[in-house]
């Protein structure tokens, strides 16, 4: 099912560019075929969690340019109001692993781009994977951090990032659950994960929004980030059914990066209160 959606507002007096979307079911298709269950080759091959001087030479740099994660609790904020953020998807197959692929990917539309004047940026989803407990901090007692990777139409890469904190009074999240049964899924079926309540957050909740790196080697600079400002709650039994599925593919007890020290002079970084019209 298929629908039309516009989306405005103002900001100063002034009407934000409206922005006319086909919006999609958002999902990522597990393909549990056993033949496609491969681990794809890490960037060096002989870094392993927890972190230490194998990641290498880049990832032990000083924080110049700025490194991920980072502690938003400790650093100075930009407000950045004047963004419509609208996702969008199609349905895209990947391989059986912690790492999910998809290609072309569902995309998130922000116009105008976070820090810029008039330019539009469109970030279509390559990859995702989870984090267990948080690589960024924002406050909340987060447990379970979501990577979701794109590359914007320029080529430059971005990624988005959400935090699942518990709260056994709210339901079991949508998003973790269809992980879960992906991951759990019988040899040669196929089963959906529907990012959509994730990247949905980002058209009507605040987030972070910095110029970081890679939270694995070889620790690349120069990547936008985007986090929302407050966890999704969930229940802890989710989160642990998760959590054994993951490892069971292989995620270690450890796979997190601990947040960066924060670059001096601070770069800039904005929480973004997206335009919803």
């Amino acid at each position: 099912m298929q629908r039309t959606t516009t989306m405005a507002g103002r900001m100063d007096g002034r009407m934000v560019p409206t922005i006319s979307a086909r919006l999609l079911p958002t999902a990522i298709l597990l393909l549990a075929a056993s033949g496609c269950a491969h681990v794809p080759p890490a960037p060096n091959a002989q870094w392993t969690y927890p972190e230490s001087p194998q990641w290498g030479a880049a990832c032990e740099a000083p924080p110049l340019p700025q490194q991920s994660p980072i502690d938003f609790t400790k650093v100075a904020i930009t407000d950045w109001e004047t963004s419509v953020v609208v996702p969008q998807a199609t349905f895209d197959p990947h391989d059986q692993n912690v790492v999910f692929s998809a290609s072309p990917g569902p995309s998130v539309s922000i116009a105008p781009g976070v820090g810029e004047a008039e330019k539009a940026y469109v970030y279509s989803v390559t990859a995702y994977h989870f984090h267990y407990r948080n690589e960024h901090v924002t406050g909340g007692n987060p447990t379970f951090e979501i990577h979701i990777k794109t590359k914007d139409q320029y080529g430059g890469p971005a990624v988005f990032g959400a935090l699942w904190t518990v709260d056994d009074r709210a339901a079991d999240d949508p998003t973790l659950t269809a992980a879960y049964k992906a991951l759990s899924a019988p040899p040669g079926s196929i089963e959906a994960v529907d990012l959509g309540p994730v990247l949905w957050r980002f058209g009507k909740e605040p987030f972070y929004s910095y110029a970081g790196s890679l939270t694995t080697p070889p620790c690349t600079a120069g990547v936008r980030w985007f986090v929302l400002q407050t966890p999704i709650r969930t229940s802890s039994g989710i989160l642990e059914r998760l959590r054994s599925a993951l490892k069971a593919n292989g995620m270690p007890d450890i796979n997190v990066r601990t947040p960066r020290q924060v670059a001096q002079p601070q770069p800039t970084i904005y929480l973004v209160k997206p335009t919803i019209g």
